[in-house]
């Protein structure tokens, strides 16, 4: 009877862990990024934010926002996000386009989540 019991102990461990691996999302790093600036007619002064992005973690989506930020005076100019999939493993290049204004110096950020 003990074995018996023990033997359903041991399967209900493997159960509960087999399906804790499956809770893990993705685990996302910005593995390069850049940006370049550019005037638009219609947008005026523009900075296109490229990032590479590597998913360390279990395939699933992915929010990728870049920030525009005003060197002088440290505030964020502009924030875009995009949500993507990216599998297990796998890295998915981004492209976002901030807008800035004419005269002022910006940096560049990339968080992931």
């Amino acid at each position: 009877m003990s074995r018996k019991i023990l033997l359903l102990g041991l399967t209900a461990i493997l159960v509960l862990a087999a399906g804790c691996t499956g809770l893990g999302g993705p685990e996302p790093r910005v593995v390069e990024d850049s940006a370049t600036l550019d005037i638009s007619l219609a947008r005026g002064l523009v900075y296109t934010v490229k990032a590479v992005i590597q998913n360390d973690g279990a395939d699933g989506n992915v929010t990728v926002t870049a920030k525009l930020i005003d060197k002088e005076k440290g505030f964020v100019r502009d924030e875009v996000s995009t949500t993507i999939f990216i599998p297990a493993g796998e890295t998915r290049e981004v492209s976002l386009t901030l807008d800035g204004e004419p005269g002022r110096e910006y940096q560049h950020s990339i968080e992931v989540s």
